[in-house]
């Protein structure tokens, strides 16, 4: 029975994949919420499991007062067809994963049109299920502007779908100066111009948008994070030592890692009463190396690899402090993730930071500025001794501007305002 049914999924897909106008019977969703179609250019798949988990999360949000449909697409050198579909429920959102197989042509022209052809196709392909699933789609909410941005701006021209576009790239911020092709600009500025809104992640985000042009309307919507996990500790462990973490990717051009430790050096001349643990997805080997130069590994500098959602809970639950010394930045979902924990934030400026963290929240110093960092902790554990932080007041912001609760309703708000107009 298994089997038959397996092949019999198969062959509807084979058949989509032919004709991607072949419409199945419907199994559509009896509601009256709104249909929403999530589209994003990153979006946790089989190749990378965490690539786009905050538009995940923001997928998710959306579910809890609307029908919401994901697809994504993406080139897999292991295809074993010309195009795979998975289908998946998680949290209320049906996600569509469509798997194209990766283009070798030779000539980079032929090529680039081939991986052009499929990449649209397979989304036509998603598309069709989306609404087979959905019956009607009210709105494509797409995220990350550029490529997949093309389909969105594709629905609303020859479908009439509008749609808005939530951006966290920081390529656009002009700290990061990320140059792009005459291309790439182009399309880029066409889809942001054609959206109904673009609701960045923070209003740095939003003026940096506004200077490549993309003059549309705007609404800042914020990450979110899960503050059923994330949320304080009633009664935290007695401890000699503050414990100061830092969770990201590692990576040094951006999180500027080895800037943290030498500043760890300096305040371990000054102070023997902390650690701070660098924990993440990265190569920790260079930093250790660092660490050893610098005499405070094991010591004062402690390093861990990647963690799943609900041991990093863990780990921020029995945290004093979460530090990001960032060059550059939009808003990021593990310093909401912090705040939700009740554990204050020492940080650079970076991005979106500074329009959250007050003086009751955290400390703030320019990106590159040590001395102020040094300065920054000292201050931040003494304070923290002292009990200068309320949990619960850091743990109520995070609650009441960044629950799922909280972005849901405000995306769900501004998707019947468009409509309606």
């Amino acid at each position: 029975m298994i089997k038959n049914e397996k092949a019999k999924k198969e062959k509807e897909i084979k058949k989509i994949c032919a004709n991607p106008f072949y419409l199945r019977h419907p199994r559509s969703i009896m509601s009256n919420k709104l249909n929403i179609l999530f589209l994003s250019s990153w979006y946790p798949n089989r190749l990378l499991p965490t690539l786009g988990n905050f538009v995940q999360k923001h997928a998710e949000a959306v579910a809890a007062n609307a029908n919401v449909v994901a697809l994504f697409v993406c080139s897999d050198a292991d295809c074993k067809q010309k195009y795979e579909v998975v289908e998946s429920t998680l949290n209320n959102v049906f996600t569509i994963n469509v798997y194209y197989k990766k283009v070798t042509h030779s000539i980079p022209f032929i090529s680039s049109l081939q991986k052009a052809n499929r990449y649209f196709h397979a989304h036509l392909i998603g598309f069709k299920i989306a609404k087979q699933k959905l019956k009607t789609i009210d709105l494509v909410h797409h995220n990350i502007l550029y490529p997949a941005g093309i389909i969105a701006w594709y629905l609303k021209k020859f479908k009439g779908i509008p749609y808005i576009i939530t951006e966290n790239w920081t390529g656009y911020l002009p700290s990061k100066n990320t140059k792009r092709g005459w291309l790439e600009t182009m399309l880029s500025k066409k889809i942001a111009c054609n959206a109904n809104y673009i609701t960045p992640v923070s209003k740095d985000l939003q003026d940096a948008m506004k200077s490549h042009g993309f003059d549309t309307k705007y609404e800042i919507i914020y990450n979110v994070t899960d503050t059923k996990l994330f949320y304080p500790e009633k009664t935290k462990k007695q401890t000699d030592k503050i414990k100061i973490v830092h969770i990201s990717t590692l990576d040094d051009a951006h999180k500027n890692i080895s800037g943290m430790l030498r500043v760890a050096q300096k305040l371990s001349k000054q102070r023997t009463d902390f650690e701070i643990w660098f924990i993440g997805d990265g190569d920790t080997n260079p930093h250790i190396k660092t660490a050893k130069d610098l005499n405070i590994y094991s010591s004062f500098a402690f390093f861990d690899g990647t963690k799943t959602t609900s041991e990093v809970a863990d780990i921020m639950r029995n945290a004093h402090c979460f530090l990001l010394f960032s060059n550059y930045e939009n808003l990021p979902c593990v310093m909401v993730e912090a705040l939700a924990s009740g554990i204050p934030i020492v940080s650079s400026t970076a991005g979106g930071i500074p329009e959250h963290i007050s003086d009751n929240l955290g400390l703030l110093v320019k990106p590159l500025d040590e001395p102020a960092l040094l300065s920054a902790l000292n201050k931040a554990i003494d304070n923290i001794k002292a009990g200068k932080y309320n949990p619960e007041e850091l743990s109520n912001y995070a609650k009441n501007n960044f629950s799922y609760e909280k972005v849901g309703e405000k995306f769900v708000a501004l998707y019947s305002k468009i409509l309606k107009n």
